[in-house]
């Protein structure tokens, strides 16, 4: 088979990789087990553009109360509110890439050859973006409103566990005893957003805005399980009247994600609860399920090598159908045709731009319960 020549090189990257047959090779390269953000945001996502500068939403925030019981001759009375508010948040930008020089060996062999080399340069590239981005959704989210450069906001930004601070609201949490009150409406803003809100929107201001958080000693059934069902079950709001919702859907998608030790413990507490048929918790096919709803361990949390290990053994209740991942018009994975390194003529540069962010549009649907004490996982 012919050689490449040295000008045909970055027209075969750019127009000819995909039209060849690849051989098959094994990546071990990836650290974790599975990745949420690709599974479970990215391809919900291959639609989901919006134009502008930022990423946009409506509220509604109240009613105008003008129900009343009326009889003969009663007089009309009417009022008027602010029925709407909206939220925004900034485009996050991402970019990854791969270089080559088109003097390399492998351009002188076959056009298969060249393929599977390629492949695995393209392949690698992909594994960096999703890899950085379930970094960043996992993480902690942006610290600051005027961040720069600005990451995405992550689950744990827009699930936001309880803070302490309860001093300007009307409830905080009673004793942890059978009984006692051990989660609320407390989910407030990200620290560093106090004055901005969580995706624009006060949570101070709108408790309707607020998440539900609970907190645990023990992880059994009296404590840390009663206050997840407690939690699920107030989390659980559906309209009165059917509108065109921003996240539809009567019954919520609920993952109960966690750190690999307390996916453990619940292990033990199910397989000792089967035989109990009022227990909230089960063992099935290998999967434990609360109330029917899968627990599930994110690796990113648990491996103290990826730098996102958590210490406060979250539970976190995520509803899928409240969360969306936009990208901005454009800018889905566009990869640039290879351009040459300014200090060297022979290499190329293959790039990949991204941008985009997550939203929630119903905080209140999601929760997270963590534990008073410290907990350490292991890898």
């Amino acid at each position: 088979m012919p050689y490449l020549a040295i000008d045909q090189v970055d027209d075969f990257v750019e127009a000819v990789l995909h039209k060849y047959v690849k051989p098959d090779w094994k990546d071990i390269s990836m650290p974790l087990q599975k990745y949420w953000f690709a599974e479970r945001l990215f391809s919900k996502a291959k639609a989901d553009e919006m134009e502008g500068d930022l990423l946009t939403w409506k509220l509604q925030i109240a009613n105008p109360g003008n129900f009343k019981v009326t009889g003969l001759y009663a007089d009309d009375t009417t009022s008027r509110v602010n029925l709407l508010t909206h939220g925004s948040m900034n485009w996050s930008v991402n970019t990854t890439n791969y270089t080559y020089d088109i003097t390399e060996a492998i351009f002188r062999t076959s056009k298969v050859q060249i393929l599977n080399y390629l492949d695995v340069q393209e392949h690698a590239m992909y594994n960096d973006y999703f890899k950085g981005m379930e970094l960043l959704m996992m993480g902690t989210g942006p610290t600051s409103p005027t961040q720069a450069p600005r990451p995405p906001a992550s689950l744990l930004w827009w699930i936001q566990p309880y803070n302490g601070n309860a001093s300007s609201l009307s409830t905080v949490f009673g004793t942890l005893t059978v009984g006692g009150t051990s989660s609320g409406f407390l989910g407030m803003d990200p620290t560093g957003f106090e004055a901005v809100g969580t995706g624009g929107i006060l949570s101070a201001t709108y408790s309707g805005w607020r998440n539900r958080c609970g907190v645990y000693t023990a992880f059994s059934e009296l404590d840390a399980i009663d206050t997840i069902v407690e939690c699920m079950d107030k989390c659980g709001f559906t309209p009165a009247h059917s509108y065109s919702e921003l996240a539809p859907g009567s019954k919520p998608q609920w993952e109960l994600l966690t750190t690999y030790s307390r996916l453990k413990e619940a292990r033990k507490l199910a397989q000792s609860s089967n035989d109990n048929m009022g227990s909230e918790l089960a063992k099935y096919k290998g999967a434990v399920l609360l109330r029917g709803v899968p627990m599930v361990w994110i690796p990113a949390w648990s491996n103290q090598d990826f730098g996102l290990a958590q210490t406060n053994g979250p539970v976190v209740g995520v509803n899928w159908a409240t969360f969306k991942y936009y990208f901005a018009s454009g800018l889905r994975q566009a990869k640039r045709a290879p351009y040459q390194d300014k200090d060297k003529h022979n290499v190329r540069w293959r790039v990949m731009d991204d941008s985009g962010q997550i939203v929630c549009f119903d905080r209140r649907q999601n929760f997270i319960v963590t534990s008073t004490a410290t907990i350490t996982e292991s890898n």
